[in-house]
């Protein structure tokens, strides 16, 4: 299994999760303009695409949904509320392969098996755990705290894209309005880099081989801010790296060999 994000801010959210035989798209918020080249630049095309999962409706995770649809016509699967709300918000002009997927209950998804669990946001959100080639994959973004169900069905993980939003401190001088830190610093907003590593902490992760901080906000975090908080809670060894916002990143399996 290995896994490439192809953007990671608040502009847009997508990653590529794949094993030997299936290839999924974990949200789709590119635009239209970056939506071939971005998966070229991962060494894919809109053909080699088999499904769409989303996670929840914001549009930083949606906005590319209906022109990737209309490049190739894959299944979409989400949890029953998360459809419908998408069905109501966006036209997809005929697409109708909707999948609605219940949390906690495993599908397979060509050889893939995924199972979705809800996560605390202020819409409808759902994280998952992907398995595929004996290994397993940890995903949780847009959540104002990780849920006790995670801290146990993680230990078992090989990788985790992991949510690490924003540094509170950095918040003390943001420039968002105050509505916006305090819904991001609730129980329904996002991640601090503080509650990622305590979560982290929590998980074992004695098994984990690579971590990937996700969905870092470009205003109020950095990279370097966010890394040195995780690896004081990750075991000895474990690899350890940022997504890069607004363009590609590296592949995990070549992540593993540079490391």
């Amino acid at each position: 299994m290995k896994f490439c994000s192809l953007s990671s801010c608040s502009y847009a959210n997508s990653i590529i999760v794949q094993d030997k035989n299936t290839c999924v798209l974990v949200d789709c918020g590119l635009r239209k303009r970056d939506l071939k080249p971005f998966l070229d630049k991962a060494g894919l095309s809109p053909g080699d695409i088999d499904a769409v999962l989303i996670t929840h409706r914001h549009i930083d995770h949606v906005y590319g949904l209906k022109y990737f649809l209309k490049e190739r016509d894959v299944p979409v699967y989400s949890s029953a509320l998360i459809l419908k709300q998408l069905l109501e918000s966006i036209s997809f002009r005929g697409h109708s392969r909707f999948c609605a997927l219940r949390p906690d209950a495993e599908q397979n998804i060509g050889t893939l098996t995924v199972n979705p669990f809800r996560l605390s946001h202020d819409v409808e959100t759902i994280g998952f755990t992907f398995s595929g080639d004996g290994e397993k994959m940890g995903f949780i973004t847009d959540t104002g705290f990780v849920p006790g169900c995670c801290m146990q069905a993680f230990q078992s993980i090989d990788y985790l894209y992991i949510e690490s939003n924003h540094d509170v401190e950095m918040y003390k001088h943001s420039a968002k309005p105050p509505q916006v830190i305090r819904r991001n610093l609730g129980s329904t907003g996002h991640l601090s880099n503080e509650q990622c590593g305590q979560a982290l902490g929590s998980m074992g992760l004695s098994n984990c081989k690579l971590v990937v901080l996700g969905h870092l906000s470009e205003e109020d975090n950095e990279p370097r801010r966010a890394i040195a908080n995780a690896r004081q809670f990750l075991p000895p060894g474990t690899t350890l790296v940022s997504a890069p916002p607004r363009i590609p990143g590296i592949w995990s399996d070549q992540l593993l060999k540079k490391d």
